[in-house]
């Protein structure tokens, strides 16, 4: 099963993935996040990263990670394609590692630009039997 998918939209990127618990889906939706930007299966783990943010519920806190994510692709051009994410629901803390490697066009190709996260569409539940997120990418 794939853990993340790609669903239609006519001009930005809506993505959804999918974990057995919300953190898993946390940690597969950076992944899609950065699947839409560069090849991430030719991504190595030489760079850690990390990030620790707070959210008002479960929307934001998707939002903040994702946000995290994209400013450390941006600002430090590093590919992140590893992620592994602790969540505490009850406070919708998040702590998480990264790992990847300085981006390199011609080795992870180049996808298309992501400009923002977006709160559009969002949405945090479950899918069949699983966690699930939902998210729009201003492309």
């Amino acid at each position: 099963m794939r853990w993340y998918r790609e669903l239609p939209h006519s001009s930005d990127a809506l993505m959804e993935a999918y974990g057995r618990t919300l953190a898993e889906a946390f940690a597969n939706a950076a992944r899609a996040m950065m699947s839409v930007m560069l090849d991430v299966r030719r991504v190595r783990g030489s760079v850690e990263g990390s990030c620790e943010l707070e959210g008002e519920d479960a929307e934001g806190l998707l939002y903040g990670w994702l946000e995290c994510v994209l400013d450390r692709f941006q600002v430090e051009r590093v590919a992140y394609a590893r992620f592994s994410v602790d969540l505490d629901e009850g406070r919708w803390r998040l702590r998480a590692s990264m790992r990847g490697e300085p981006y390199d066009p011609s080795r992870h190709g180049m996808g298309r630009e992501v400009k923002a996260v977006t709160y559009h569409m969002m949405s945090v539940g479950e899918c069949g039997g699983l966690r699930c997120v939902r998210f729009l990418l201003d492309l």
